[in-house]
């Protein structure tokens, strides 16, 4: 075949005909993508830019005149106290929830890498408090510090510890730090997953080589541990950062920016002056500062977490990584400087001669070692499971037992009426009835509905574009559009919620499944591409090659070769984006009015709008409803995740 061409048109012809194919296969790879940029483009580029329009104007409520007026709101706004003071309780709010929760979940995650019985079981409890939504997080420790009726006092009560009940939210500084407490307990196990993806594909020779030269578990995790996970952890704390920065949904549960301005942070700012106050422009220019914020932090990430990956990748292929020896730590190690094997035994290499000195014997070292991996999983299991059960034992307890003074973590009768309470209305006879009640089938059903639609969207457009990613990297175009969607990704919910509520309203989307259903594609798709994409980065191209050469067409060989092939990373994506779907708030707040369209965390925030005594224990049973799905989720399929993170983040 190849000799007939190269007859009939000759061998400059033919040569000529190389690049004309090589720019339609950079084609295919963007068409495959097509439909995914748009969707992201479309739906967050364009609510983007009519923000910025609005945070230009200002706007008459009640006449709906726009009068264009500059830059005037951002110069309005920049120099007040409160927009300051909010500037820096954001940035405080992020440093502490960022180091603690990385450091948190750098223990966790070691802890979790180690052997001993049950670590199975750990691994799915740890990932209890990250699949429960934030709001239902909310609810629970913002009862557990309750000033009346919490658990806490109830606890220090029961032991004598206090004499009398203490507000805990009621001071600004104790507030702020307790919000902080309980986001990290929400988001730390994240981090502990990526982590421990991490530590799984660290090679255990590096660690038998520094055992081999005296290094103990300390001297091991700086000179080993610390620098194979250096990418990892630029990726962690940039991520998460920008997630401490995007925090509103523990402040609007919790402490709705007070006592007076104490945690009114930079979200909780811009939600108050747009939709509390109606001064949409001004609230516009507020979110669009977070924004930019936030933008920064995402050009921080791409310039300095992907060079970092690239230049280890390109040293990776120039030099041999299977030494003759798997212990060998010599000179010839010493010259794989790019790599992160190399760059670690080079650095165990420069390690000044080391003799271990102890005054503890052998067993003695041993039994103190297992006491203390003891103490560290009974500690991450109680951290992590004990307010959940908590919950589940609220839900149980009649609403009078909820609100007895003086408090006290005693439980009375359990009973399932709060259950039939909210499941079955009509059915409970005698029993105060609430409207919030009355609407939780239907919050579960729509969750659950909308979750299995963005679900199955972006499975269906993220692999393919995260495939056509993978496969085309040398394309700048695809480079480009590649970048342009991660910083979509980083964009704040809360800069989209304004522009996004003015356009469905003219395009009637307002309070339908529908609008919710593009709002979550829009935000969730980058992460679903995202995590395919270093999934496929795994997959020999030679699959689909052998598919080519068998007679299937590109779509074929995808459909029936790669895409079974990539079933563990297809079910990791679907994991996230049914979580992330199923827990969204901010936008089912705004876009939503009746149960129609409502999901679940706004049915639950509706209980703390309106509530009453006898709302308490049918607020609880809403909440246990409202986790059971996410977090039987997690707990069934945390090995998927792991292997999801493990492909996603290392090679993404």
């Amino acid at each position: 075949m190849a000799d007939t061409a190269l007859g009939k048109f000759g061998s400059g012809t033919a040569e000529a005909a190389v690049p004309a194919r090589r720019e339609r296969r950079d084609w295919f790879p963007f068409f495959l993508s097509l439909p995914a940029l748009l969707i992201v483009f479309l739906v967050i580029g364009l609510p983007l830019v009519y923000s910025l329009v609005l945070s230009l104007h200002r706007i008459n409520v009640l006449t709906q005149r726009w009068i264009y007026v500059g830059l005037q709101n951002y110069l309005q706004i920049l120099p007040q106290a409160d927009f300051l003071w909010a500037l820096g309780r954001t940035a405080t709010f992020a440093v502490v929830t960022v180091v603690a929760g990385l450091v948190l979940g750098m223990a966790m995650a070691l802890v979790l890498n180690m052997s001993f019985p049950g670590r199975g079981i750990l691994r799915s409890v740890v990932l209890i408090p990250w699949a429960m939504a934030p709001v239902t997080v909310g609810v629970l420790w913002g009862w557990i510090f309750d000033g009346t009726y919490g658990a806490m006092n109830g606890l220090l009560l029961d032991t004598g510890m206090i004499g009398k009940p203490i507000h805990w939210l009621a001071d600004g500084t104790t507030a702020f730090y307790l919000v902080a407490l309980v986001y990290v307990w929400n988001q730390a196990p994240l981090t502990a997953l990526l982590i421990l993806a991490g530590l799984q594909s660290l090679p255990e020779n590096l660690h038998k080589a520094g055992r081999i030269d005296g290094a103990g578990a300390i001297r091991r995790f700086f000179s080993i541990t610390l620098p194979w996970l250096r990418p990892m952890l630029l990726l962690i704390l940039i991520l998460t950062t920008i997630n401490s920065i995007m925090a509103f949904d523990l402040f609007w549960t919790m402490t709705k920016g007070g006592p007076g301005s104490a945690t009114t942070v930079f979200s909780w700012m811009g939600y108050s002056t747009a939709f509390l106050y109606l001064r949409f422009a001004e609230g516009a220019a507020i979110l669009y500062v977070l924004t930019v914020l936030c933008l920064l932090l995402a050009w921080l990430y791409l310039t300095l977490f992907f060079p970092t990956v690239e230049r280890q990748r390109a040293a990776a292929a120039r030099v041999d990584l299977t030494p003759p020896d798997p212990l060998d730590v010599g000179p010839g190690v010493a010259a794989r400087l790019g790599s992160p094997i190399g760059a670690v035994r080079t650095r165990l290499m420069s390690l000044p001669p080391f003799t271990r000195r102890s005054v503890l014997a052998p067993r003695m070292r041993r039994v103190l070692g297992r006491f203390g991996l003891a103490a560290a999983v009974a500690f991450i299991f109680v951290w992590s499971v004990a307010p959940f059960l908590w919950l589940v034992l609220m839900s149980l307890e009649r609403s009078a037992d909820l609100v007895r003074t003086p408090p006290t973590v005693i439980p009375g009768p359990l009973t399932f009426e709060n259950y039939r309470f909210v499941l079955f209305p009509p059915g409970v006879s005698g029993g105060q009835s609430s409207v919030e009640a009355t609407r939780v089938p239907f919050g579960v059903l729509n969750s659950f509905i909308v979750a299995v639609c963005v679900t199955a969207i972006n499975l269906v457009l993220g692999s393919i574009a995260g495939y056509a990613y993978s496969r085309a990297t040398r394309s700048r175009l695809m480079r480009g559009t590649l970048w342009a969607l991660m910083l979509t990704r980083m964009t704040p919910s809360l800069a989209l919620i304004l522009p996004f509520f003015l356009v469905f309203k003219w395009l009637g989307l307002i309070d339908t499944r529908t609008g919710l259903v593009i709002a979550y594609c829009s935000l969730i798709l980058p992460l679903a591409i995202w995590m395919m994409k270093g999934y496929f980065d795994g997959l020999p191209p030679n699959l689909e090659k052998a598919a080519l050469v068998d007679g299937c067409t590109r779509l074929q060989a995808i459909r029936k070769i790669v895409l079974p092939v990539a079933r563990p990373g297809l079910v990791a994506a679907g994991i996230f984006c049914f979580l992330v779907s199923w827990n969204e708030f901010i936008f089912a707040l705004i876009l939503t009015g009746t149960p129609s369209a409502q999901t679940i965390p706004v049915i639950i925030s509706g209980f703390l709008a309106q509530l009453r005594f006898y709302d308490y224990g049918p607020m609880f049973a809403a909440s246990v409803l409202a986790v059971i799905p996410p977090v039987v989720i997690a707990l069934a399929f945390q090995g998927y995740l792991v292997r999801g993170m493990l492909s996603g983040s290392i090679k993404g």
